[in-house]
């Protein structure tokens, strides 16, 4: 019997949870697997990403529910109260008696029906209590866990390293929808001309003033399926990884290399901004990564992108020294908790080596510059330990570079900082959570 959508969503996060899976690559798999109509995958998606972003709401909600509130049922079950509540609470178009009678089907579908009656009897006792429930308020870092589904870790992790008030808008915004931004491609059309070929689709697309070649696409379903973009015309990238591309401030017929490039975003702006000229090496660890590098420079039609698989920390021997370097290091990935919304329950224990491997990488990208040459260090998190302090580790240690201060016309600086550093935060002007920092090496 084939899934409902209520058991490919259940099956997704049980796979998210289990094996630590990106949500986009999990939900697509999951619903390519599936034989669900598209208003069924709809619902899949929504559940899904609903129970992902409110998870520890759901769990404020359902755990008085319970016999013996102290214990939960095994994950596939309480994963099935999660999305039985979610449901309830926050999808006024799904009927109650739907939810809760789906659920159960879902539980049995994934090999548990032996706690089909728990599952119906919890999920009822939260809709006789619905009326009374209430997120708890105030600014406290636990009031603000449950109301905004973020780890109390990490909330006071923002607080010291941001501010209250900065925290508090950084929950706010994190609550909200990421816009889609595009990059126009320069050498296959214009702005305007895009936008009025989106317009005729009834898709609206914003220019905006900078950086330059940025849009908001809005009411455009998903990107890759416009002709506009089989034809070359633009690429998807966010705001905040557009103005990481702005620091970098490539020149014409230059070799600048994206030692961390996947799935190459980055990499194609840069060479746009080349307008086709020298070259940008667009290297990554994973053989499969750099196929997607490839795919994308052919159909923008970027011929000065060379991708290949290499290992960053294992130098740049056989590589010609570069103008500049990008190390869009791996991070936490705290800056788009937006558009993976697991991201955000990631212990932050689990994350203390990452600050050495960025430190690695940005080292040995640093031995590839030529003398006068730009070094810009970037992450997408919002984490000093793998933000400034790596920055920071990177000036003392290398006496062989210094700061190359930078500003960027459309974001403000919250984030006290040296000048050579930014902390985009997405209500300052960008829209994911970025860092960036730059380095120039002495002659």
């Amino acid at each position: 019997m084939a899934d409902s959508a209520r058991a490919a969503a259940l099956r997704a996060l049980l796979q998210v949870e289990e094996n630590a899976g990106y949500s986009n690559i999990v939900l697509d798999k999951a619903l390519k697997a599936s034989v669900l109509t598209g208003r069924d995958r709809a619902l899949a998606a929504a559940i899904f990403y609903g129970v992902l972003e409110k998870r520890l709401s759901l769990d404020y909600f359902l755990q008085p529910c319970l016999r013996d509130p102290g214990k939960r049922p095994e994950a596939p079950v309480w994963e099935a109260m999660r999305c039985g509540a979610y449901q309830l609470l926050y999808m006024d178009r799904v009927p109650d008696r739907a939810a809760v009678n789906e659920t159960v089907e879902a539980v049995k579908a994934v090999g548990r029906g032996k706690y089909a009656g728990l599952v119906n009897g919890v999920l009822r006792g939260l809709l006789r209590g619905k009326p009374g429930l209430a997120l708890p308020q105030g600014d406290s870092p636990r009031a603000w866990a449950v109301r905004y589904s973020v780890p109390e870790p990490l909330i006071r992790l923002w607080m010291g390293a941001y501010g209250r008030a900065a925290a508090g808008r950084l929950l706010e915004a994190f609550q909200g929808k990421a816009g889609l931004y595009v990059r126009v491609n320069p050498l296959k059309t214009t702005g305007a001309a895009l936008r009025e070929g989106l317009a005729g689709q009834g898709i609206a697309c914003t220019l905006l003033e900078a950086p330059a070649g940025a849009a908001l696409l809005e009411n455009s379903g998903p990107p890759a399926a416009l002709p506009q973009f089989a034809q070359g015309k633009f690429h998807v990238q966010d705001l905040s990884a557009q103005w990481v591309c702005q620091v970098v401030s490539p020149q014409l017929g230059e070799a600048v290399c994206d030692c961390c490039a996947a799935p190459g975003g980055k990499s194609f702006t840069l060479a746009q901004m080349m307008g086709g000229t020298g070259t940008v090496y667009a290297l990554d660890l994973y053989k499969g990564r750099v196929g997607l590098i490839r795919e994308g420079a052919r159909r923008l039609a970027l011929p000065n992108i060379q991708a290949q698989a290499h290992d960053a920390l294992q130098g740049f021997e056989g590589f010609p020294l570069f103008d500049r370097v990008l190390c869009d290091v791996p991070c936490s990935g705290f800056g788009v908790i937006r558009r993976k919304p697991e991201i955000r329950y990631k212990g932050l224990d689990s994350l203390r080596g990452l600050p050495d491997l960025q430190y690695g990488i940005l080292c040995k990208a640093a031995e590839a510059l030529k003398p006068g040459g730009l070094l810009v260090y970037a992450t997408c998190t919002l984490n000093p330990a793998e933000n400034g302090q790596v920055a920071g580790r990177f000036l003392e240690e290398n006496p062989g570079f210094s700061p190359q201060a930078f500003s960027l016309p459309g974001v403000r600086r919250e984030v006290q900082e040296p000048g050579h550093m930014l902390t985009m935060l997405p209500f300052s002007g960008a829209s994911d959570g970025f860092f960036a920092a730059a380095f120039r090496k002495k002659g």
